[in-house]
Order: C-alpha cells, then structure tokens, then sequence
C-alpha cells in the first residue's frame, strides 16, 4: 500500500509545479525608444514551492524549497519605425525550462535511481525547451511635447495593439495535466494585446510607465491562460560619461492574471498578482546598449498553492542603427 501511494504521488508530481506566468512582454527602461534597434536579452526567473499545502509537506518532513523550477529565456527582440510616429516591434524568446526536486523530496517520496531510469512517470525533473511564442506590438505615438529651454519638460505618449502568435513548441495534448501548459515553450492559441507607454523627462531625469494587456483565448486542446495586466513604473538619472551614458534606475511592477480555464472549468491553483521592486542600470555608448535589472517580490496573492517567483534577473545588449 506504501509502494502504491508513493507511485501514486510521483505520478502527481508535475502538479505540484505549477508557477505562476506573468510576462507578456518585457518594456524595460530604453532612451533610445524613438530608434531602430535590434538586440538579445536573458531573462533568468527560479521559483520554489508546490501545489501541496505546508501541513502536507510538514507531515513529510518538508517545506516548498524543496521543490524547484528555473525558467530560462532567451529573447532575440527588434523595434523598427516605418514611419516617425509608428513604432513596431518584435520578440522571439527560446525557452529553457526546468523543475524538480531535492534528494530530501525523493526520499520522502520513495523515488530511487532504478525508478527514474526505467519508468517515465517516475522522472522527478522535467525539462521543456524550444523556441517560444512570437510577440508583435505596434504602438502609435499619440502625442510628442517637447518643453522649451525655460520648462525644460518633454514626454510623449504611445499606445497601440498586438498579438502572441503560436509558433512556440507545444508538447502537451488534450489528455494532459493543467499545469503542463504553463511550462511548454508555446501556449498553442493567439493572445490579442493592448499596450500603452508613457515617458516624460526633465533635463536629466526620467520616468517610464508602461501598461500591457493580454486576452488569453482558446488553444486546441481547450486551454486558454488566464487575461493578464501589467503595469510598472520605472524612474531613471542620466550621467554622462564622456562619449557614454549610464542610466541607473528604480521601479515597480505589477502584474495581474486570472485563473487559467481548461475543459471548461477553472484552474483553481493558477492566477493571483504579484509585485516587484526593480533596480537596474542601461550603458549606452554610441550604437551599443547594455542593460541589466534585478526584480524581487514585494508581495504577492496567488490562487491556491503554486510555485513562488524568487527574483528576477534580466540582462541584454543591442544596437541602433536609422
């Protein structure tokens, strides 16, 4: 009976590896906004915890950290102006992502070397990589102040539509868990979204904000991602270096999602908010950019017990070009 309920709960496991997916699109900190661009970016995000509760992992001797996943993402991304008040822009992400659990957890759980090697239900980590959703936004630039020499204000309001395309790897099928969507490079359905950028300036200092929306639809196994609402506020300081520039900077992120829906019904441990603090630097020199921010939860709500999000590390380069 101990054997079967052991096998039972390894069978589960990838259930309780549910996290939490905020991100649409990163609309980080860029003073170059109104040029051609084209870069690379890395974004690096660990979580901990389960979709058990903590008395059920007290019971076993447990606690969240001993469940694991890392996502990696690798994000080729593009702006271009066709016209000098039309802004388009594109991100292709390859997906690295993987979970699993402590030897502690696979003690506890009676998952040895032998069982891993010859069943496939018995794997306690997972891993899902290949090239994700395609991202598109088109922003339209409502208006451009430029303040004079006595006021010395400037800021410029964009907003515009776009749309997650399915061209990411999709493994999962219609007689798959819930939670194996999340993780899958791919979502499989097209995600309409709406966008609005604000930034204002006073001679050195800056603030960006940004609002992104996205409408989860139907994929063809019945999975549709919850619709999810992104706002952060971010703060920069120009300092000259010569023929370089630094921009340190400070902000907050909030991200909101609703429950995930699969066969009809709710998923009821997905969706919840969360916030961040961020702090990062941008080093332009000439043409180059380099960028690198750090992101940790001030507070979070989500449904149910999910995975939490640790911190988030994003780091990238590009260059200009008219």
């Amino acid at each position: 009976m101990k054997k079967t309920i052991s096998i039972l709960m390894v069978m589960l496991l990838p259930s309780y590896l549910i996290a939490c997916d905020f991100c649409n699109c990163y609309l980080g900190l860029n003073p170059h906004s109104k040029k051609n661009s084209i870069g690379f970016r890395y974004h690096y995000m660990p979580y901990s915890g389960t979709e058990m509760s903590n008395s059920e992992l007290q019971e076993m001797g447990l606690n969240k950290k001993d469940f694991f996943e890392n996502r990696n993402e690798y994000e080729l991304h593009a702006q271009y102006y066709p016209t000098q008040k039309l802004q388009l822009t594109a991100s292709l992400p390859y997906m690295y992502n993987r979970d699993g659990m402590s030897n502690k957890a696979k003690a506890a759980m009676g998952i040895t070397h032998h069982d891993m090697h010859h069943s496939d239900d018995m794997k306690a980590e997972n891993v899902y990589q290949g090239v994700g959703d395609l991202t598109l936004l088109a922003r339209y630039q409502v208006f451009n102040f430029i303040g004079n020499d006595s006021s010395g204000i400037s800021h410029r309001l964009f907003a515009g539509l776009g749309l997650k395309a399915p061209t990411g790897k999709l493994s999962a099928n219609e007689m798959s868990e819930a939670h194996l969507f999340t993780h899958q490079p791919g979502m499989g359905s097209w995600n309409p979204m709406a966008a609005i950028t604000y930034l204002a300036r006073y001679k050195n200092i800056g603030a960006m904000m940004n609002a992104t929306y996205m409408l989860g639809t139907e994929n063809k196994y019945t999975f549709i991602p919850g619709n999810k609402l992104n706002i952060n506020v971010t703060g920069y300081y120009e300092i000259a270096l010569g023929k370089s520039s630094v921009y340190p900077s400070v902000g907050v992120y909030w991200e909101n999602a609703a429950k995930d829906n699969y066969h009809s019904e709710k998923v009821d441990n997905s969706g919840g908010e969360i916030t961040y603090v961020h702090i990062g630097t941008d080093w332009y020199y000439r043409r180059f950019a380099l960028e690198a921010a750090f992101q940790l939860p001030l507070q979070s709500k989500l449904n149910g017990y999910q995975a939490e999000n640790n911190f988030r590390l994003i780091t990238g380069v590009s260059y200009t070009f008219n």
